[in-house]
């Protein structure tokens, strides 16, 4: 079982891929189980090289379920990294399958938590030229966010803004 006394996302992602030892890593939110996603994303992996399946909440055939609200902020922060980081699927928060192998030495570059690791690596993956795809998944609000969308927001945009400074320092 791991531990860590931070609440944080991000880390919480990373040290469960660092922990796993399979061919395949599934992540799962704790609201969020899509066993669906699973077949889905699995039969992906198994008729192409994909190296990552998004669930995605804005894919084609997904089904939004939550406050008009939360789905204009995902539209937006969508937005933002299709045209400021060249993002080419539709999501990356959610629901994940990915192979292990070719992504270990990218988690271990990732240099942000909280809220944009996932979101850090599927750029890094897409930059190294691996191929991400998507599956559409079904999503509807079983609680209340423990953290309120408006104390997320501005610590995502200056993740975002970080985030896009470090990935030019690459080039």
């Amino acid at each position: 079982m791991l531990y860590s006394p931070v609440a944080d996302y991000g880390l919480a992602l990373k040290s469960g891929f660092q922990a796993a030892v399979g061919e395949i890593v599934v992540n799962f939110d704790v609201d969020l189980v899509d066993l669906p996603f699973l077949d889905q994303a699995l039969a992906s992996m198994r008729e192409s090289h994909v190296t990552i399946v998004v669930g995605s909440k804005r894919s084609p055939g997904a089904e939004d379920r939550r406050s008009a609200s939360r789905r204009l902020i995902t539209a937006i922060f969508a937005t933002i990294l299709r045209f400021g980081f060249g993002l080419r699927i539709s999501d990356t928060h959610g629901l994940k399958a990915l192979r292990r192998a070719p992504l270990v030495d990218l988690v271990e570059a990732c240099q942000f938590g909280k809220d944009i690791f996932d979101t850090e690596l599927i750029l890094r993956a897409e930059r190294a030229g691996l191929l991400v795809g998507e599956v559409p998944v079904v999503v509807s609000e079983q609680r209340a966010p423990r953290t309120p969308i408006a104390r997320r927001i501005p610590r995502a945009l200056v993740g975002l803004a970080r985030l896009r400074v470090a990935l030019l320092m690459r080039r």
